[in-house]
């Protein structure tokens, strides 16, 4: 006959088999929580470049409607700005500009135009309402590999619906301008401004504190692009060495298709003068379009 006091016994846990339930539980929490944090950012990665592949037909609408002719912007202290209006039209949803992994305090846009796409004026100072000049995508060197978005954070204080192509001022307000940019960060890149002739970029993100009044607060969210180093790279305009979106981020290319990549598989800076030049490899410009000397790069900021 089974006493009562054996039941007992045979129904309760020891002190060592509850630690050793707890630790398991640990060990299994350990290795499930990278994996669902990483399955979030994943799904907020294809959000993201969902809102990227919009903003990329939207640009594709435009140039069906100007002669094949990208949004040139806006100039404002001598810098191209304001696409994101140019183009609301073709949008009409300003959620689209916004990546759900964007830690900036009310984001206008999370995404920064291809600077090297817009002609420069010559003529410093020519801005408030006046055009600037834009290559057609007949001149693009390889349009699949040319960057068109990027993406950024620190971009705030206006309203990318503020637009009427009919009409080219009124994309001009005080609040400021969509950014642009070379992708290899430097002075006043990436960049937006307020109204003011002295460029003060609006947004506020720093990854270690408050931002300081006036302060350049724009920072790519790219990681680190190829050759970024630095003598040649402010590194510290990167939000880190790595994309925000699982190590990576997503970008638009001229042709209008989306693609998630590592910052060190695309070429960001200046254009180089043809699309074979590999020489600005060192120099931090933008390796051209055609050139063949670096076959891990999938992408690059220049035109040519």
């Amino acid at each position: 006959m089974i006493s009562q006091s054996s039941v007992n016994r045979r129904g309760a846990f020891t002190l060592i088999e509850l630690l050793v339930v707890i630790a398991i539980i640990a060990i299994l929490a350990a290795i499930l929580f990278p994996v669902f944090a990483t399955a979030r950012e994943k799904a907020r990665q294809t959000a993201c470049l969902s809102n990227m592949k919009q903003l990329g037909l939207g640009v594709v609408q435009y140039m069906q409607d100007y002669d094949e002719c990208p949004p040139c912007g806006l100039s404002q202290s001598n810098q191209p700005l304001g696409w994101a209006g140019q183009i609301y039209p073709y949008i009409k949803a300003k959620n689209a500009y916004v990546c759900p992994s964007d830690l900036t305090v009310s984001p206008s846009s999370s995404y920064v135009y291809n600077r090297n796409i817009q002609i420069l004026n010559p003529n410093p100072g020519y801005y408030q309402g006046k055009l600037w000049g834009a290559y057609p995508l007949s001149q693009f060197g390889s349009p699949s590999k040319t960057v068109l978005f990027a993406e950024i954070v620190g971009s705030a204080g206006y309203d990318v619906s503020d637009s009427n192509p009919a009409d080219v001022t009124s994309d001009y307000h005080p609040n400021g301008y969509s950014p642009t940019g070379y992708g290899l960060a430097g002075q006043y890149d990436p960049f937006t401004s307020n109204s003011g002739s002295i460029p003060t970029n609006v947004g506020c993100y720093t990854a270690g504190g408050a931002c300081a009044v006036g302060a350049f607060t724009l920072m790519y969210a790219t990681g680190y692009p190829y050759n970024c180093v630095p003598s040649n790279c402010a590194q510290n305009m990167y939000t880190g060495a790595t994309g925000r979106h699982n190590g990576g981020s997503c970008y638009i290319m001229a042709d209008g298709h989306a693609k998630w990549l590592m910052g060190t598989q695309v070429f960001a800076g200046q254009m180089p003068s043809s699309a074979t030049s590999c020489s600005s490899a060192t120099s931090g410009g933008a390796m051209g379009t055609a050139c063949g000397s670096y076959p891990n790069i999938a992408a690059t900021w220049s035109v040519f």
